[in-house]
């Protein structure tokens, strides 16, 4: 199971929310806006009890790879450089700023410890920080009104854009924005492996947007596996389209490994669909062929602090899921993405 997100403010908490949905800055139809917000330890604690109630044959709990975004911005430092400078602050010092109660941070270090959350390098910031910065400066009404709430995750369907957001963090038109991408990779890892106490083996590209010169950038800082779904979106210069690139489960080309998710587990994206059912068909799917399923599942499945009754009731379905996947395959084994990594390599 490898899940994206974590570590990112997106939306800061239920009145930034309402606030910024009452000004019509954030939809109301969209899953993300409504459920998605920092963990807490609240949120880390209720997952990691339903993970602990079940064991593969070897014993180990299923685990999710955990993809984590290390930094967020520094809103305060921004603000008072007038926008003229971006700076970031670490994702721990944003449970710090937000948190009440326990500190999340630890709770994720128990979790790991237990098996349960394998973290993974995701990105930075969740965020295209030079596109960000060019509409705070020009002093665009709407992401100045978000900023003010702590927020930079709102709808923005320009011309030229090609997302209807900022959350492509390496979505890039110059050599200046490549070069901004290229430190924030380097820092990112640095910051990943100072608070884990390892490298990332793999990382996931947010929003699955990505060229060959981003591989190339994290080849250079040691990552060579790319976690993604079945299409990489990769940016084209002065095109308002990406071009698709199909990926494979363990498709190798020299020394990069690709990871492709082959099923999902998102109710948070949509309440209609059974997704105990979709999930163990992809499953079913995959081990026909003899091949690993990977399920995708977003960190807004599993986090309450905007809709706890979403959290819940998600996990209860987690559990139903993991009870029949273990009743039809009882010789299933859970991996995290790296472990995966290594058998491919």
């Amino acid at each position: 199971m490898e899940s994206d997100d974590w570590g990112s403010i997106r939306i800061p908490d239920l009145a930034a929310k309402n606030r910024l949905m009452d000004l019509g800055l954030l939809s109301v139809h969209d899953p993300f806006s409504k459920f998605d917000t920092l963990e807490s330890a609240d949120d880390l604690e209720a997952l990691f009890s339903v993970l602990n109630q079940f064991n593969d044959e070897k014993g180990n709990s299923p685990v999710i790879t955990a993809n984590i975004v290390v930094g967020n911005p520094d809103f305060q430092k921004i603000k008072y450089s007038d926008f003229s400078e971006y700076y970031f602050e670490a994702f721990t010092q944003t449970y710090q700023n937000l948190s009440v109660g326990v500190d999340p941070f630890s709770v994720m270090q128990k979790g790991i410890d237990e098996g349960l959350f394998f973290p993974q390098y995701h990105a930075r910031e969740h965020l295209n920080v030079s596109t960000w910065m060019q509409l705070l400066q020009s002093g665009d009404e709407a992401f100045r009104k978000a900023f003010e709430s702590g927020c930079f995750s709102i709808d923005y369907k320009a011309r030229g854009n090609r997302r209807n957001n900022l959350m492509a963090a390496y979505d890039y038109n110059t050599v200046e924005d490549l070069s901004f991408i290229r430190r924030s990779i380097s820092e990112g890892l640095a910051l990943f492996e100072q608070h884990f106490q390892f490298k990332s083996i793999t990382t996931i590209a947010p929003c699955y947007v990505w060229d060959a010169a981003i591989e190339d950038i994290f080849l250079e800082n040691g990552v060579a596996v790319f976690q993604g779904s079945r299409f990489q979106n990769t940016p084209q210069p002065n095109s308002s389209d990406f071009k698709k690139i199909f990926h494979y489960n363990g498709e190798k080309v020299k020394e990069k490994v690709y990871l492709s998710r082959n099923g999902l587990f998102e109710p948070s994206i949509n309440q209609n669909i059974h997704w105990v059912d979709k999930a163990m068909e992809s499953i079913a799917t995959a081990f026909a062929w003899n091949k690993p399923a990977v399920i995708g599942t977003h960190r807004l499945n599993y986090v309450g602090s905007l809709v706890p009754e979403n959290r819940d009731r998600n996990l209860r379905t987690l559990a139903q899921l993991l009870t029949q996947v273990l009743q039809k395959w009882p010789d299933v084994e859970f991996v995290n993405s790296a472990e995966l990594a290594d058998l491919y390599q």
